[in-house]
């Protein structure tokens, strides 16, 4: 009887808990869920790996402002479209441009965290060839200098690191020990993202950082 009593004291507690929280004023918006769009794949789509060897780094104290995700996603692009772009503390400052090696440039987006506190791990690389007092004076710089790197593949531009939680970029260099070897400065990036890619919705023009003319617009 004594068990009975106490079965019936918790299920009668654990109604009024339920009827308590239905009565209360719940956010809608704490309730809802995201609306996910549908994954397809459309046959005979292109998907090609690897990524274009133009490499551009802005440190993060260069800039008062850098593109960034909506706080508030309305459409499935938002959640991984960067909008605005980079305003620079001084005028006339640019993104620095960096030749990369054919296939050397790398990126990958691992899971992180623990349960319900998962988030992307960024990481990648580069590769630039030879020994130029440039390449090394970059390598110094860079090494404790966090920042935002911009990458480009067929598809679109991406941008590593966000305000807050910016790239951070490692170089090493290996000068090779024979004439066949391979010379220059292997490069590694990484930084924490809530996205596992955020694309640049208004690109950098790279053709005009490495070539000092702008790219053609198409016209309408």
């Amino acid at each position: 009887m004594k068990n009975i009593r106490n079965i019936l004291s918790v299920s009668l507690l654990l109604v009024l808990v339920s009827v308590l929280f239905m009565g209360a004023d719940v956010p809608a918006e704490s309730v809802m869920c995201a609306g996910f769009a549908p994954v397809l794949w459309p046959a005979g789509s292109d998907n090609m790996g690897g990524y274009k060897g133009r490499v551009a780094f802005i440190p993060e104290s260069a800039v008062s402002k850098a593109p960034s995700l909506p706080a508030e996603p309305a459409a499935a692009a938002d959640y991984v479209t960067a909008t605005g772009a980079f305003v620079f503390v001084k005028a006339g400052d640019k993104p620095t441009p960096i030749y990369a090696t054919r296939a050397t440039v790398g990126y990958k987006a691992e899971v992180q965290g623990e349960t319900d506190c998962k988030s992307f791990k960024i990481t990648g690389e580069f590769f630039h060839p030879g020994k130029k007092v440039e390449a090394a004076a970059f390598a110094r710089q860079i090494c404790n200098t966090p920042g935002y790197l911009l990458i480009e593949d067929g598809e679109s531009q991406q941008l590593i690191g966000q305000p807050g939680y910016p790239c951070t970029v490692s170089a090493a260099f290996d000068g090779g020990k024979a004439p066949a070897d391979k010379r220059g400065w292997s490069f590694t990036f990484d930084c924490d993202s809530v996205a596992p890619m955020v694309i640049m919705g208004s690109p950098v023009d790279l053709n005009e950082l490495f070539t000092g003319v702008a790219e053609e617009k198409p016209t309408v």
